[in-house]
């Protein structure tokens, strides 16, 4: 017991002729700073597809169905180019027509697809907010 009595009486004068440290008077402002800055650092979303880039293929598609339903309605067709076009309409429509899908299929890829879309909806919602 003795030895821990001057061990105490030690770390006693240790103690009295050590000053507390006391922090300068702009911590707090500058420990603020830098987690204002590392939470500015974060990663910003981009989408995978830019805006235009979805323009432009919405654009594409109605272009398509344009021409399509433009086509379907003029039946008189004399240009030698429109006459190639209705041969390859009529080779798919023969080629499609082989395969048949039972109502089950149907069905399963239906919902396949709707899955799909909604686990999509989901990792979105999910990467945003991971992301904000």
């Amino acid at each position: 017991m003795d030895n821990q009595e001057e061990l105490e009486k030690l770390i006693d004068k240790l103690m009295v002729s050590d000053t507390l440290e006391t922090p300068s008077l702009n911590f707090t402002k500058k420990v603020l700073e830098k987690t204002i800055s590392v939470k500015s650092e974060r990663l910003v979303y981009r989408p995978l597809l830019p805006k235009w880039m979805l323009l432009l293929a919405v654009v594409v598609v109605v272009g398509f169905l344009v021409y399509g339903i433009n086509l379907y309605i003029t039946s008189g067709i004399s240009n030698p180019y429109f006459k190639d076009l209705n041969k390859v309409g009529i080779w798919s429509s023969n080629f499609f027509s082989q395969f048949s899908l039972s109502k089950t299929m149907t069905y399963a890829i239906v919902i396949s697809g709707l899955m799909v879309c909604l686990h999509t909806l989901v990792l979105k919602k999910y990467f945003e907010n991971r992301l904000a």
